[in-house]
């Protein structure tokens, strides 16, 4: 089991990581949800000398998208439109890691951790649907900041 991580620069493919590890964050829950593997214990196996079992039980894509404010400050308000995420059974998941009074700083002053609110994860039949699903559930939410003085 491996992770990589690469991204386009100028057009050409540019290496950043190679790992013998799963994925890290939610990259292990959005592969059980796109395939029905579980990389968990698929390394834990691996880990005891056991063959893991690979076989997808489903063929979809899902998606994460961290959701963040548009300026730095101290969050105000963060919801989502409760109608929409109670009747969009491909909206898997929301998890809102900071609360209304936390600081949220985006670069320079800060980084895209400091400045996360949380994150939505979505389900489709495949990569494109996933992408536009999560650019119609990012419209659902609001996180707002009022700026520091």
């Amino acid at each position: 089991m491996q992770h990589v991580e690469m991204r386009v620069v100028d057009g050409r493919p540019r290496l950043i990581e190679v790992n013998a590890r799963i994925g890290g964050d939610m990259i292990g829950h959005l592969v059980r949800l796109a395939t029905g593997i579980d990389l968990p214990k698929a390394a834990a196996d691996l880990a005891c000398g056991h063959s893991p079992d690979l076989t997808p039980t489903r063929r979809g894509a899902a998606g994460i998208r961290m959701l963040y404010p548009a300026a730095s400050g101290t969050l105000t308000e963060r919801q989502i439109n409760q109608p929409f995420a109670a009747h969009t059974p491909w909206l898997r998941q929301v998890q809102w890691v900071r609360q209304v009074g936390d600081q949220l700083l985006l670069p320079p002053e800060g980084d895209l951790f400091t400045a996360r609110a949380g994150f939505c994860i979505v389900t489709g039949r495949d990569t494109a649907e996933v992408n536009e699903r999560l650019d119609t559930a990012v419209d659902e939410f609001t996180v707002t900041t009022q700026a520091d003085r």
